[in-house]
């Protein structure tokens, strides 16, 4: 704990006139009276007074400027002691509160009378002044602890001196006092800090902290002007770039994914028609095989772009709501009824399973049906074969603990199929654009790696949370939770694992 100044006005205090010294009062009586001594003897010297009357005025004279030099004394003695007591006082502004002894003096008349009124209004200005400095001050600090980035304030040696509520929250008090080497141990960011504070300007590194977790910052030093050049103080600006860089990998990753899809195919048909073109010219079966597979590879990349079109559509729109009502069965049966042609050549059967009493959804109509599409064509892609997929959807009776949703009724919308199932470890990464548990498998059945990416930013729009649960050789079950009324508060989504 620091040590706290003393404060002269918490106890009792005593600035009224005090008793001189009698030397001194008979030493400013002397001087005083002087004046009166010498006129009397000029008298006494033209003998006009006797010198005994002279003596005696003058010691009449003597009493009277004594009396006059200890009130005068005394006052600016008590003037003093108040001044020097304010002085080395925490709170001067109590200075001009009324009845102390400077409103006493002033009471009175004579200079000092007005010494001690001027000193009064004095000092009142000074509390006046130091209340608008502390106001703002306490403005200052808290529009520098409201800035989401962190901010240090390093002093001439170079050790943390203050920092803003950001800088707590980030690198905890612990660091106050300490060097800069204590907030973080990245040696580009102590040499751009020993440079600012021994040469001035500023300087600007990007760090890397992973104290609790990793984050990426860009910092800049800053030199702020001293009295003398050695000893300037810096302010250290943190700006957060984690999530801009995360941003930035992902767009990186997307485009190489993209490009890795298409250039198969392109390669393909590129291969095909040189083929056509030169020593299978007049080949007229090479034609129908090579004709067959470039529709494959062309039907591969328009699904590819559809679903790219689609997810940039549903992204665009996915903040906001959707508020018209959807009656679910219709829906479920017509995706039903579409999937079931292929679906029986391989033996295939698709269940539905609707509660009646089931409310209408908040949605929309063509999203919902992408859903179930997507999510039934992977049921029945990844299903084996003479198995059955179900299609169910009721009232949630209790939501999982991981989902969180606040509307008076919620819609648990489940696929279910009877594959190999997902591994474990595979299932937090599903819905991430071109996951593949198996990408050989996928391509072959002419997946895309999009749909659950389209299912999820589907959901989210519609403020609604998707479950995934699944068992190695028993299958998988894919949950959509979607609100059934409008006007309902609904909270964000919440990606559940199982």
């Amino acid at each position: 704990m620091s040590d706290q100044p003393t404060n002269r006005d918490s106890g009792p205090t005593n600035d009224s006139p005090a008793a001189l010294p009698l030397w001194d009062v008979f030493r400013g009586g002397l001087v005083v009276s002087l004046p009166a001594a010498i006129a009397l003897a000029v008298i006494t010297g033209f003998d006009a007074v006797e010198p005994v009357h002279a003596a005696g005025a003058w010691c009449l004279s003597l009493l009277i400027s004594m009396a006059i030099v200890r009130r005068h004394y005394s006052l600016l003695d008590a003037i003093k002691r108040h001044i020097q007591r304010r002085a080395g006082s925490n709170e001067p502004e109590r200075a001009s509160k009324t009845g102390d002894v400077l409103s006493n003096i002033a009471d009175g008349i004579g200079e000092t009378a007005e010494l001690a009124s001027a000193l009064t209004r004095l000092f009142r200005g000074i509390s006046d002044r130091r209340g608008q400095l502390q106001a703002l001050n306490e403005r200052h600090v808290s529009i520098i602890d409201n800035i989401p980035d962190p901010l240090i304030f390093l002093n001439q040696k170079g050790r943390v001196q203050s920092m803003n509520r950001a800088a707590r929250d980030q690198f905890g008090g612990r660091i106050m006092g300490r060097e800069l080497s204590q907030v973080a141990r990245d040696p580009a960011l102590l040499e751009a800090g020993n440079a600012v504070l021994s040469e001035g300007g500023f300087r600007t590194v990007e760090i890397s902290i992973s104290d609790p977790v990793n984050r990426i910052f860009n910092v800049r030093i800053e030199a702020l002007p001293g009295e003398q050049d050695e000893q300037r103080s810096a302010l250290v600006i943190f700006r957060d770039l984690t999530e801009i860089r995360r941003i930035e990998s992902m767009r990186v990753d997307f485009v190489a994914n993209v490009s890795h899809e298409l250039r198969t195919p392109l390669a393909t048909l590129h291969g095909f028609i040189e083929t056509l073109r030169g020593p299978a010219r007049e080949d007229i079966e090479a034609h129908e095989r090579f004709l067959e597979i470039m529709e494959q590879q062309t039907s591969r990349m328009t699904r590819l772009v559809t679903d790219l079109l689609s997810l940039s559509r549903i992204e665009a729109a996915e903040h906001t709501a959707p508020d018209h009502e959807v009656e679910l069965r219709p829906l479920v049966e017509h995706i039903a009824a579409a999937t079931e042609l292929g679906s029986a050549r391989r033996g295939i059967r698709i269940a539905v399973d609707i509660d009646p009493n089931l409310p209408p959804l908040v949605a929309n109509s063509d999203e919902i049906s992408q859903v179930l599409q997507n999510l039934v064509e992977n049921a029945v892609k990844y299903g084996r074969d003479q198995s059955t997929v179900t299609i169910s959807a009721r009232v949630a009776a209790d939501l999982p603990a991981s989902v969180s949703l606040a509307a008076e009724d919620v819609a648990a919308i489940s696929v279910s199929d009877q594959g190999d199932g997902i591994p474990r470890e595979h299932i937090p990464r599903l819905t991430e654009r071109f996951y593949r548990v198996d990408t050989a498998r996928s391509r072959e059945l002419g997946g895309t790696g999009l749909g659950l990416a389209i299912v999820k930013h589907i959901v989210s729009r519609h403020r609604g949370a998707l479950s995934i649960e699944s068992k190695v050789g028993e299958g998988s079950t894919f949950t959509v939770f979607l609100p059934c009324k409008a006007g309902d508060v609904i909270k964000p989504q919440h990606f559940a694992v199982g």
